[in-house]
């Protein structure tokens, strides 16, 4: 074979093996596309509530409360939070403005669904801790929209799940849309817990963020929307830097609230104390 025909044959059988490569990882993707289409509404949840967001969080958030005259308040406070296998301890601690400065919220978040989480507020106003009981997790977090339920998280075996729709695209990124009822069996306890009859989430396909929902309150005809936006990695792990929550009555908006985050840092050193009811009352005391 002459030096022309040899180099021939190399080059086809170097584009048969791109040709073949590139099916390969065609036929590897709209695999991976299928198995994501094929998830039940459950097991989106449970990716979701399985997000990598880090071993720990240190993040610093602006609140801002805004009234039906579009008057507004802001709040600057820092959130700490640690796993402990699949449990999470989360501290909330309030700086300014002075009225509201000191306060602090701490949650201990169990895995275990038939255990209740253990949450305590300290007010400097009344200086003492305060226990919250489960029966008050429907309460506002501070005069915001967002409730102690809402900043725990949702008990993902309490509810029933069904996709509303497969597909839908918000700001460009395809989502399935996920209807939340309580399961008869644990009704009563995720009304008195959360204060909403049902939800609806809208997840990203591509990192099973969510990025919009709506809750049904038990009381006054409202509708609760949530969103979030700005949407970043930060050390390699997504990150909504815009969090917000409408109340509306009847159609109309009654108030809203928005947590904007300035700064975050994931994996860094927390103390354990940190995450200790003691701690709180020694601490601020």
């Amino acid at each position: 074979m002459s030096n022309e025909s040899h180099k021939l044959a190399l080059l086809r059988s170097s584009l048969l093996r791109v040709s073949n490569l590139a099916i390969a990882v065609l036929t590897l993707a709209y695999t991976g596309l299928g198995s994501a289409e094929e998830l039940t509404a459950y097991e989106v949840m449970a990716r979701v509530e399985s997000r990598d967001d880090g071993e720990t969080r240190v993040a610093n958030y602006t609140m801002v409360l805004i009234d039906r005259r579009d008057r507004q308040r802001s709040r600057e406070l820092v959130i700490y939070s640690k796993d402990y296998g699949e449990d999470t301890r989360t501290l909330s601690t309030f700086e300014s403005p002075a009225d509201i400065a000191g306060t602090s919220y701490l949650n201990h978040d169990w895995a275990d669904a038939d255990r209740d989480d253990d949450s305590w507020l300290y007010l400097p106003a009344m200086q003492r801790v305060r226990r919250i009981a489960s029966s008050d997790t429907s309460d506002s977090f501070l005069g915001s929209d967002f409730t102690y339920a809402d900043i725990n998280g949702l008990e993902l075996d309490w509810y029933d799940y069904r996709f509303i729709n497969e597909s839908e695209q918000i700001d460009g990124v395809d989502c399935w849309v996920i209807e939340a009822t309580p399961k008869a069996a644990m009704k009563d306890k995720a009304e008195e817990a959360t204060g909403y009859s049902k939800l609806q989430a809208w997840i990203r396909k591509d990192n099973f963020m969510q990025v919009r929902a709506q809750a049904w309150e038990l009381r006054g005809n409202r509708i609760k929307y949530f969103s979030a936006a700005d949407i970043r990695q930060v050390q390699g792990i997504w990150t909504a830097y815009r969090q917000q929550a409408i109340t509306t009555r009847n159609g109309r908006q009654e108030h809203a609230s928005v947590l904007q985050l300035s700064n975050i840092r994931y994996d860094d050193s927390i103390d354990d104390e940190y995450f200790a009811s003691e701690f709180l009352q020694r601490g601020l005391n």
